[in-house]
């Protein structure tokens, strides 16, 4: 059998149509994605669909597994950090959970039942973002009327209930996630893991703002970030950055005025801060912006970056945080490099017909895969190209002078065994001799 190459081959995109609008998709540790979608909660001719194919080495497989839910299309879904369950949110309301069992080369999709599926159809919200803590011990739903809760796993005991008069806000939950916080009071303790010290949520909301949660306490709001669209402080140029003692104000880079939050991302690397990368969009197109929650329970942008001129849909970030994918409204794709820092690095224009609607890395982040409405998803390797060897060009260009040189000398040689005399050769050569000079 013949061996694997190692590492991505950089190559054409690779693309498959999988018969239904893809609305969720997840790609967990492997060559296994999976993909949701289908024509809505009537009947279209559209089966409401929960997809299983492969990605190997860029290319895609057709469907080697399906689910039909019947007439309720799921529009979202995400995986647990085992792998062994799958949330979605189903369109008209609810949600539904999936167990996944891998014996076989293929995956089998089985219905959960007794108490955990009373508990499950007792989510009736419209949830527009799920998160699953990197633990695995939790997961966060927003919904669409702007309620928040955030669930034990996989128990699915209450542990954060934002409802009813409790909402943030009226405005629908656009995204959420969890992200790695320490008080300023705790801050100076012995904390052995800093991740797992206090939870706190970052929340996006329909508005384009954004909020902190303190989970552990409560969800106490740690602070909202803005833009200053009131009173004296109206300034398309500034993001008002606040909480119960503070207010500050920050001044967004050139390009990026009236940009507003539209998805978010955390990440923490090995022995790093945690970083909160967002997806910003404005009428410039889209940005993307790196973000730090402080042990004051205030955030601050580090850096930022211009993505696309279209607005963005959909954002992924890297396992090691080291790279970032968007996926625009005009089925395009972006790749951006964190280190040194923040730039675009490469870019898939038309990937998709028509918006894109989900963007994710395999856990090597060696490909990036997308999702369209037009039925298609997408990978992409994230090889780029090798910068050029300045070394390796300076001995070519010195060889090749040293070659030139060793012509001329031989071509002279040839004209004195003819009997030119040095001032016949100059002037063949268009110079004058020295002694002219």
């Amino acid at each position: 059998m013949a061996k694997k190459k190692s590492g991505p081959p950089p190559g054409p995109t690779k693309t498959f149509k999988y018969g239904m609008p893809i609305y969720g998709l997840a790609w967990p540790e492997g060559t296994t994605f999976y993909v949701c979608g289908g024509g809505g909660s009537v009947s279209s001719g559209i089966k409401n669909r929960l997809i299983c194919a492969e990605a190997d080495n860029g290319v895609l497989t057709d469907q080697i597994a399906e689910y039909q839910f019947g007439l309720k299309c799921p529009m979202r879904l995400a995986i647990a950090p085992s792998g062994k369950s799958i949330l979605f949110a189903i369109g008209n309301g609810g949600m539904q959970r999936l167990d996944v069992e891998h014996r076989g080369k293929v995956p089998r999709f089985i219905e959960i039942t007794g108490s955990l599926e009373e508990r499950i159809k007792g989510i009736t919200t419209d949830v527009k973002a799920i998160a699953f803590h990197p633990s695995g011990d939790y997961v966060a739903l927003g919904a669409d009327d702007g309620s928040i809760a955030v669930y034990e796993w996989p128990s699915l005991k209450v542990k954060l209930d934002l409802s009813g008069t409790r909402k943030l806000s009226e405005e629908a939950i656009k995204d959420l996630d969890f992200v790695p916080y320490t008080a300023a009071t705790e801050a100076s303790s012995q904390v052995p893991n800093r991740a797992a010290a206090v939870k706190a949520l970052m929340v996006i909301l329909d508005n384009g703002s954004a909020v902190a949660l303190d989970v552990d306490k409560g969800g106490v709001v740690l602070c909202r970030v803005q833009l200053g669209t009131k009173g004296e402080l109206k300034n398309d140029k500034v993001l008002l950055i606040s909480s119960d003692q503070r207010l500050l104000l920050h001044h967004l880079p050139p390009g990026m005025e009236r940009a507003e939050f539209s998805r978010v991302k955390c990440r923490t690397p090995q022995g790093a801060r945690a970083s909160l990368t967002c997806l910003m969009n404005n009428r410039n197109g889209c940005h993307v912006g790196l973000w730090e929650l402080g042990d004051d329970g205030l955030l601050s942008m580090r850096a930022a970056c211009k993505a696309a001129d279209a607005a963005g849909a959909c954002m992924d970030v890297s396992a090691d945080g080291s790279l970032v994918a968007v996926g625009t409204s005009e089925g395009d794709v972006v790749l951006l490099g964190c280190r040194p820092h923040l730039r675009v690095v490469k870019r898939f224009p038309r990937a998709h017909m028509v918006f894109t609607t989900n963007i994710t890395f395999n856990k090597e982040a060696t490909y990036v895969l997308s999702s369209s409405l037009d039925a298609s998803a997408t990978v992409n390797s994230t090889a780029l190209p090798q910068p050029a060897d300045f070394k390796k060009i300076l001995v070519f260009v010195m060889l090749f002078i040293t070659v030139m040189l060793m012509c001329l000398l031989q071509v002279v040689r040839m004209l004195k065994r003819e009997g030119m005399t040095v001032k016949e050769i100059y002037a063949l050569v268009g110079l004058r001799p020295k002694e002219e000079l």
